[in-house]
């Protein structure tokens, strides 16, 4: 473990963030996140999925946008993933804000999004069950739909990561 990921994981387990989960942000969601007050907004997408365009979206909602690249919600696409490096990426971003208000977003708000919100509550400190039922508590479609495996694959994630 490098002592970025180290300083990471570290800062994860003393911030207090707030995280919000949900489908790719558009026209419809835009009043509705506004009232969040958001601090970031962290894009679980792909390039040829259009991530980009989230930046634009971001801006109007007065957050900083945070692109955390995944190239799909499959286990063997998200097992292939640097995701040590985005979960590094993503506390260099918010370093600077006490009380991080995060948008956490791919296509759906599903298998990507249940997966990297889960790993984030994991390294915040809360154990399996705690970090499962928080998710259920941030958004009851996304802990049903996320899938057993891409939590075990997060758990495993975990493990190399502590």
């Amino acid at each position: 473990m490098t002592d970025n990921l180290s300083e990471a994981i570290a800062m994860l387990a003393d911030c207090r963030m707030r995280i919000f989960l949900g489908p790719r942000p558009g026209k419809k969601s835009f009043n509705a996140l506004k009232e969040l007050n958001l601090t970031h907004c962290c894009t679980l997408l792909s390039e040829r999925e259009g991530a980009p365009s989230i930046e634009a979206i971001c801006r109007k909602l007065g957050c900083q946008w945070v692109w955390l690249p995944f190239e799909g919600g499959r286990v063997e696409v998200l097992r292939d993933t640097d995701v040590a490096g985005l979960v590094e990426t993503l506390c260099r971003e918010i370093s600077g804000e006490p009380e991080p208000r995060l948008y956490l977003h791919c296509s759906a708000g599903i298998h990507r999004t249940g997966f990297f919100a889960y790993l984030l509550l994991r390294l915040s400190g809360l154990d399996r069950e705690a970090a499962l039922s928080e998710l259920a508590s941030l958004r009851l479609v996304t802990a049903e739909q996320v899938g057993d495996e891409r939590i075990d694959l997060a758990e495993e994630v975990l493990a190399a990561l502590l």
